[in-house]
């Protein structure tokens, strides 16, 4: 879960320092949505595993599947 702050906290400077000519500001909020939902994920995977173990491992794994494809799809081209 720290090493998901941590990339939020990167993500956010890189995405805050990108030309909106190359990222569409919707694109930019896609993938801050995307980052975020992924850490609560993680950390509902973190707390549902004090209960549940293999529920916890499940939830991480389910985080885990949108960092697959990084690649955000681009909104401005549609």
């Amino acid at each position: 879960m720290c090493i998901d702050i941590v990339y939020n906290v990167f993500e956010r400077d890189v995405l805050a320092g990108a030309d909106k000519a190359e990222l569409a500001p919707r694109t930019q909020r896609f993938a801050r949505r995307r980052s975020l939902i992924v850490l609560a994920g993680f950390t509902t995977a973190m707390l549902v595993a004090f209960v549940e173990p293999r529920v916890g491992f499940g939830l991480i794994c389910a985080a885990l599947i949108l960092h697959l494809r990084p690649e955000v799809p681009d909104f401005a081209k549609r």
